[in-house]
């Protein structure tokens, strides 16, 4: 596999996207009874079911968006996809340039150790694990599962930037709710990903400390992160810099955030004073030759 996926820096390019995906999921179930002795034959019956209807997307390196919809509305299944969990019915999903959808279990087993981050609703965290040992735990995925002097020095660093470099060796149980959401983060920085996608991250968190982690990944996306939020609260939604809206399997709204829509009326309100930055429809700012949403430099 080439550094870039594709062997090209994506630049102003999607970092992601969708191409008329569709996903359906076939389930079954037994209609007939046969009561204590089963005397009756079970006739099983299948329903299908739409979670996605044709989705087209694409998401730019450096954005920070938000995910929002009713149950069954299709978010969570679009994030699954997006994290190869799951592969589409049909349509293509192009990640950094290549179509993950066409790759084997063990390609994609590569691509979500190597290029993906998470972060879970329940943490997911091994309980017989140290904080440092559950950091470093996307690359035991990688290569021979060695942990290199190198990859521990990295490990240390992230559990200090997320606050935690004084619990090392502390176990889950010994942690707060909000700490063992910080050591999921630092484990999806691990391998420096391409995508860091969270699910619900605050969902079990209380008030307070929710709106702690999502200071932390704006302060991530800030310095060039690319992050994919699920979420049902509209609160935490608006942390993001854009918002997808879904029903019914469909895209039914996607555009910048109120806070990003207010920074864009205030820049609007002092284009007399200067040059007026062009924003994309997305909410992001162009790059520095005025062409393209902010990007860092993608490197592995």
């Amino acid at each position: 596999m080439s550094e870039h996926l594709n062997g090209t820096t994506p630049g102003s390019k999607p970092i992601v996207k969708l191409v008329d995906v569709v996903k359906t999921y076939v389930m079954g179930h037994n209609t007939g009874g046969g009561g204590l002795l089963r005397r009756r034959s079970q006739a099983a019956a299948s329903v299908t079911v739409h979670a996605l209807r044709g989705v087209s997307v694409d998401f730019f390196p450096g954005e920070y968006i938000a995910i929002m919809g009713a149950s069954g509305s299709g978010k969570s299944t679009m994030l699954n996809l997006l994290g190869c969990l799951d592969r589409p019915t049909s349509g293509e999903y192009f990640l950094g340039g290549r179509d993950i959808a066409q790759l084997d279990d063990d390609e994609l087993s590569e691509i979500r150790s190597r290029y993906l981050g998470f972060i879970f609703q329940s943490y997911n965290l091994i309980q017989q694990y140290t904080v440092l040992e559950n950091i470093q735990l996307p690359l035991t995925y990688q290569g021979n599962g060695e942990i290199t002097p190198e990859a521990e020095e990295r490990a240390v660093e992230v559990a200090t930037l997320v606050g935690l470099g004084d619990r090392l060796d502390h176990r889950p149980s010994q942690l707060s709710g909000g700490q063992q959401q910080r050591v999921a983060i630092a484990r999806s920085l691990i391998n420096d990903p391409y995508v860091i996608l969270a699910d619900e991250a605050t969902g079990n968190l209380d008030t307070r400390t929710s709106h702690e982690i999502m200071e932390m990944l704006g302060n991530l996306n800030d310095s060039g992160k690319t992050i994919i939020m699920v979420t049902h609260e509209d609160d935490i939604a608006e942390h993001a810099k854009r918002i997808i809206r879904m029903r019914d399997g469909l895209i039914i709204d996607d555009g910048p955030s109120a806070r990003m829509k207010t920074a864009q009326a205030a820049l609007m309100g002092t284009a007399h004073l200067g040059s007026e930055p062009v924003w994309k429809t997305d909410g992001s700012l162009p790059d520095a030759d005025g062409v393209g949403p902010f990007n860092q430099e993608l490197t592995h």
